[in-house]
């Protein structure tokens, strides 16, 4: 499968279908799902294993340097993440079964008053906002359905904004490296909790600095034996579910620059690169549309309406997640990105991408070893 064509087909969630936020519901809460069978629902403990950044496209593709991951994909279909396809917006929906407009992180940056809030580093106006931004007020949406879980995760996250927005009311097991991972997971297991969720980020950084070459299938052949280490330190009677939060594509070309004539439209943005929402000046919604028409050759250009009504971000929006969306909405259809003039640009590029809606982003893994 190696030299199969992208999957770059516009591709929506499934919300209350095979989707990402279904997973915790079914686990933790009892509730009717399409993922979650009798025999996890029953289990005494269900280990789900996240993999940032690992796209069903992107296994299926590689699968000989993951072999036991392939050969459980090939046995179950895939499953949406969420909209944007982005790691902040996923997990959260993730862990909180709530849909993008219930939970209201909507993108990887969002504006508050201290300007635009990255939700990764949960930093604003050049300081950390953990503070002024409480995770809890912009992320209200209880995870883990309000139920005991153990959350095995890198051990620098541990008092992060992010962390309290979406994994709040969690044990907390910090790990350093792999081996770390698997003996935290195991441990956990042994404490008796109904759910131990572990992320694991590496295949997600390597993705973004390197694209999907060479360092990223060496990473993603140890995602494959920390994978299998995992299934060999639990019991029979635990499951190991495999997901992941996104799926990605590569970027070559530098990010297309908003043009200037339509920056002067707008009052602010926000999102990411492959799904960008513009603000307009007031009253210049249709004039900042028709002025984005020029783009329609690489993206999608959707003002908030079609968003809403497609329901890209589930069918509820609250009201203070629909006040952080723009007016117009870019999203590339092939492998492009947008930027903006003010946007801080990394020192490295990034390869790797997401947050945008083709199959390659949008669709993960659900798969129980």
């Amino acid at each position: 499968m190696k030299g199969e064509p992208l999957a770059l087909e516009r591709t929506l969630p499934s919300y209350g279908g095979r989707c990402i936020t279904e997973v915790i519901p079914g686990i933790l809460a009892g509730m009717d799902s399409a993922l979650i069978d009798d025999e996890l629902a029953s289990a005494p403990t269900v280990v789900v294993f996240v993999v940032d950044g690992l796209g069903w496209h992107q296994l299926r593709r590689h699968r000989t340097l993951a072999p036991t991951l392939a050969a459980a994909s090939d046995i179950s279909a895939p499953v949406t993440t969420v909209a944007p396809s982005t790691t902040a917006t996923a997990l959260t929906s993730l862990t909180t079964g709530a849909t993008p407009g219930e939970h209201g992180l909507v993108g990887y940056r969002l504006p508050t008053r201290l300007g635009l809030l990255n939700t990764l580093r949960w930093r604003a106006g050049g300081q950390d906002a953990r503070v002024a931004v409480p995770a809890s007020d912009l992320q209200p949406v209880v995870p883990f359905c309000g139920r005991a879980a153990a959350v095995v995760t890198r051990s620098e996250f541990r008092h992060s904004g992010f962390t309290a927005a979406h994994l709040r009311g969690g044990t907390f097991w910090g790990w350093n490296d792999a081996n770390g991972l698997a003996e935290s997971v195991r441990d956990a297991v042994d404490q008796r909790y109904p759910l131990v969720f572990s992320y694991y980020d590496n295949l997600d950084k390597i993705a973004h600095e390197f694209g999907i070459g060479p360092e990223y299938r060496a990473v993603l052949a140890g995602v494959e034996q920390l994978a299998s280490a995992l299934r060999d330190v639990l019991p029979a009677d635990v499951p190991l579910a495999v997901t992941a939060d996104h799926g990605l594509v590569e970027v070559i070309e530098p990010p297309i620059m908003v043009d200037a004539d339509i920056v002067a439209l707008t009052s602010g943005w926000s999102g990411e690169a492959r799904m960008l929402w513009l603000s307009a000046r007031p009253g210049a919604a249709d004039e900042l549309l028709d002025a984005c028409g020029r783009y329609e050759s690489t993206a999608e250009i959707a003002p908030l309406s079609r968003v809403l009504d497609e329901r890209w971000l589930g069918r509820h929006v609250t009201a203070p997640a629909l006040g952080r969306l723009g007016d117009v909405v870019l999203v590339p259809r092939g492998l492009t990105a947008f930027t903006m003039p003010d946007e801080d640009v990394p020192h490295h590029p990034l390869i790797g991408r997401h947050g945008g809606l083709t199959a390659e982003e949008m669709l993960v893994p659900f798969l129980v070893l």
